[in-house]
This record gives structure tokens, C-alpha cells and sequence, in this order.
């Protein structure tokens, strides 16, 4: 069955992935997290990503079932927190991986620009979202290199195989940060005039429903044990 997608802004998205961090500080983790992780689920599956849906939470159940195991059977408290910190932070990265996946850099920067923040701190955000996915790529580039000069990671000696991979990863760091600098000036991002842009990110009644939902989501959540 094919899901009609809905394009949710960019700037929601963004404010969803740093309000579901913050909202563990003051509130009790259940059952606020289980409210977090079936509205990320339902963003992902509006925005048509169905498959994506369903393998990250599988992947939530296995650390449920997890914490079950290790906190009644086994009595292993240390892994047992390990599988409910990564509960939490489960819905947060559901709602990256839209940021990261299936928005542009001119998406992003179109829809950050209509709020009034200093410029310089949209660029620094719209430079982070793009490195991530960069990040990976350039650590699949050091594995492929390492395979090919004979050397394998091994958790037998794990502080010199992370030394392999983080010592190149400092180098292109460097590199890529003159290259998004260049052509960041060549584009003009640091220009005093409004930019125009392809892209129109409006609020639209599905936005405003999203946030109306969690709302009630939050709020139902902190009257849970009263």
C-alpha cells in the first residue's frame, strides 16, 4: 500500500528533534516516552517512510525487550539503563533522520531563514545538519582504505583501531570545513541582502496539527501520575 506523503516543514522538524531531549530534564520518562516515540512514528509515516518506520521500531522493541531481560532475568543493571537511555533517545533520532535524509541544504536554509535568528547561527546550523551525513561517508571511505592496506578493527585492541579511524576523520575535517567555507562564499551566504529561494517552507494545517497533537501528548503525559 502506497502512503501519500506530507512534506512537514523543516523548521518544525527541527524544533520537534530539540524539544524531545529537553522535555526527559523535566518530566518523567513514562510514559512520556512511549507518547514521543508513536508521534515520531507518525511523522515518519506521513512523510512516507513506512520502511523506516517499521525497522526503527523494531529496533525500539529489541532494547524493550532488552531492558526486560537484562533488569529481571539477568539482573544487569548497567545494560539494562543502556537499553532504556536508548529508548529515549530513539524518537529524537526518528526525527533526525528526516532532517538528515530528506531535506536539502536549500530546503533547510530557505525554511531557517524566515525566523528571526542571527544569520550566522542558521549557517552554523544548516553546516551541521550537512556534515553529518558527510561524517558517515567519509568514515566508509576510511574503512575501505584500512581494508585495503590490511588493517581490521578489532575490539582486541580497540583504542588503536578507533585511532585509525578518528586521526584521518581530524585531517578531513579540516579539509572539508575550507571547502564548505569556499563554497559557502561563492554562493554568497555571507551577503547583508535577503536571499531569495526555489523553495517556499510555509506552516501549513498538517504542522499545525502535528503540534497540537504533541501538545496534548505532553500534556496528558505530566498529568499522568496525578
Amino acid at each position: 500500500m502506497r502512503i501519500k506523503a506530507i512534506k512537514i516543514n523543516p523548521t518544525l522538524v527541527l524544533f520537534f528533534n530539540l524539544l524531545i531531549p529537553t522535555l526527559f530534564m523535566f518530566m518523567a520518562a513514562y510514559p512520556l516516552n512511549y507518547i514521543l516515540m508513536a508521534f515520531a512514528s507518525l511523522v515518519l509515516v506521513i512523510s512516507g517512510k513506512l520502511k523506516r518506520t517499521l525497522i526503527l521500531i523494531s529496533i525500539y522493541g529489541l532494547l524493550w525487550g532488552g531492558n526486560i531481560f537484562f533488569s529481571t532475568v539477568l539482573s544487569v543493571g548497567s545494560l539494562a539503563i543502556f537499553c532504556v537511555l536508548m529508548m529515549q533517545f530513539m524518537p529524537c533520532f526518528m526525527m533526525a533522520t528526516i532532517l538528515f535524509r530528506d531535506y536539502t541544504t536549500a530546503e533547510l536554509l530557505s525554511a531557517l531563514e524566515r525566523l528571526p535568528l542571527p544569520r550566522n547561527l542558521v549557517v552554523a546550523v544548516i553546516i551541521t545538519l550537512r556534515y553529518v551525513p558527510t561524517f558517515k561517508r567519509e568514515f566508509g571511505y576510511i574503512k575501505e582504505s584500512m581494508r585495503l592496506r590490511g588493517i581490521a578493527f578489532t575490539w582486541k585492541k580497540p583504542i588503536e583501531s578507533f585511532r585509525y579511524f578518528i586521526v584521518p576523520q581530524l585531517f578531513r575535517c579540516t579539509a572539508l570545513a575550507e571547502e564548505v567555507t569556499s563554497a559557502g562564499l561563492v554562493k554568497g551566504i555571507d551577503a547583508n541582502i535577503k536571499r531569495t529561494s526555489y523553495y517556499e517552507q510555509r506552516f501549513n494545517k498538517s504542522d499545525g496539527c502535528l503540534a497540537l497533537l504533541l501538545i496534548i501528548g505532553i500534556v496528558w503525559a505530566g498529568l499522568w501520575k496525578i
